[in-house]
């Protein structure tokens, strides 16, 4: 177990920092690596800066989850998929609901522009640095048919996060619900199949928001699946647990080991993606060494990796894992735009809005060959106030006209004061 929090912990950190396949709802299965030429992420000194602090964000989040988790041993979360969803929401807030946001998520004093072309560039840049890796990227909106949303917030989003948009009726209807969760079948290869559930929304939602991940590399080293046989695993718990093993002798890696801890990076195809593993000492907590782990300790036993021939042995394991991240959202400071008295979307409706709800799933498979992942974040977007009835009710006198559509001819006109009266 505590192996395999870490692998979890190393993939999230290297989908922000390597790279893919193809952007939006393409089958992975259909993708030919024949075709695909690889690219070259390329960022300039501010996006640099973005990239650093979105890291930071990535170890903060995993710290907290890792802390607030108190019924599952395996956690799996994809600080990209939260990230690019909350900027999603962020065009469109402002004030101090804005301001909290950028500053958890490591944009604090950085133009919106820039953020946003730091999100632009990362869509298109990363399904396309690996041509035999697979990384699908997605964002949607749904949005409540008759509500006031801002033309120029929907321009920007589907602009710079090239994100699908789809106006519904209501969100309580079975077949929106159904759309949605379709939608995220279809960008994340069935992994994950329902994203939302009736109880999620309300009479008051007017807006869902997600951005789904897929990942698929196959190893550059893959394990002899001869060698794989069962051997004892201690959890977290204490417990001895026999688990399928899988063996490598004299693996080509990149390694490093301290007082504390080792640390393995395993690469995928081409070397444009990588899978870093840190295995503490057996006896230590693993959430009590995620809390002395910094970005800046991180990218100290990153730079400290050297290649190395050394025998690895790694557990097969695949789960799926959700959770909601208000509370640990709340605690990096992203509090305001939680409450419906004081939230500022204003940029996304002039009608008061706040962030009613928001979760992510997620799924991982690792085996001889390959590495599969998957997430998704999703939020919803509630009215402030009761959403208004829209009817149409003529129980009371009215006038109607009838003409010609394309210029206008009016045929009849006429009011009607009481319609039981037939006049002669």
């Amino acid at each position: 177990m505590q192996r395999t929090l870490f692998f979890s912990f190393c993939l999230s950190l290297m989908l922000v920092s390597c790279g893919g396949n193809q952007i939006g709802g393409n089958d992975p299965e259909k993708t030919d690596p024949d075709v695909r030429q690889p690219k070259q992420l390329v960022f300039n000194s501010v996006e640099e800066q973005l990239g650093y602090h979105t890291n930071e964000f990535s170890v903060n989040m995993l710290n907290l989850i890792s802390h607030n988790e108190e019924e599952k041993s395996n956690i799996c979360f994809s600080p990209l998929s939260c990230s690019m969803a909350l900027g999603i929401l962020m065009n469109g807030a402002d004030g101090n609901t804005a301001a909290q946001m950028q500053k958890a998520l490591g944009f604090e004093g950085v133009e919106q522009a820039d953020i946003n072309a730091y999100y632009h560039k990362l869509l298109e840049a990363l399904p396309a640095l690996d041509s035999t890796t697979v990384v699908n990227i997605a964002n949607a909106l749904w949005l409540r048919n008759a509500f006031p949303f801002n033309p120029d917030y929907k321009q920007l989003t589907k602009e710079v996060f090239l994100a699908t948009i789809d106006n519904v009726e209501d969100f309580l209807d079975q077949q929106t619900l159904d759309m949605i969760n379709q939608w995220a079948a279809d960008n994340t290869n069935d992994l994950i199949k329902q994203i939302i559930t009736p109880d999620m929304v309300s009479p008051e939602t007017v807006m869902i928001f997600a951005n789904a991940l897929y990942f698929k590399g196959i190893w550059q080293q893959t394990f002899d699946k001869e060698y794989t046989c069962k051997r004892v695993f201690t959890t977290s718990s204490g417990e001895e647990k026999k688990v399928d093993m899988m063996y490598m002798q004299e693996a080509p890696v990149n390694y490093m080991q301290t007082n504390d801890m080792q640390m393995i990076e395993l690469d995928y195809k081409e070397g444009k993606y990588c899978m870093d593993l840190i295995l503490p000492r057996k006896e230590t907590d693993i959430k009590t060494f995620l809390s002395s782990l910094t970005l800046d300790q991180w990218n100290e036993y990153v730079s400290q990796l050297s290649k190395n021939e050394i025998p690895v042995s790694l557990p097969k394991f695949k789960f799926a894992y959700n959770r909601n991240l208000k509370q640990d959202l709340q605690k990096v400071g992203i509090v305001d735009v939680f409450d419906k008295d004081i939230a500022d979307l204003s940029h996304l409706s002039d009608v008061d809005c706040y962030l009613s709800f928001i979760k992510q799933y997620t799924y991982i498979a690792v085996d001889e060959e390959s590495t599969e992942a998957a997430a998704v974040t999703i939020g919803g977007v509630d009215a402030a106030s009761a959403m208004p009835s829209i009817s149409f009710v003529a129980d009371h006198p009215f006038i109607f006209v009838i003409r010609e559509k394309k210029y206008g001819t009016m045929l009849f006109t006429g009011v009607v004061g009481d319609p039981t009266e037939e006049q002669q």
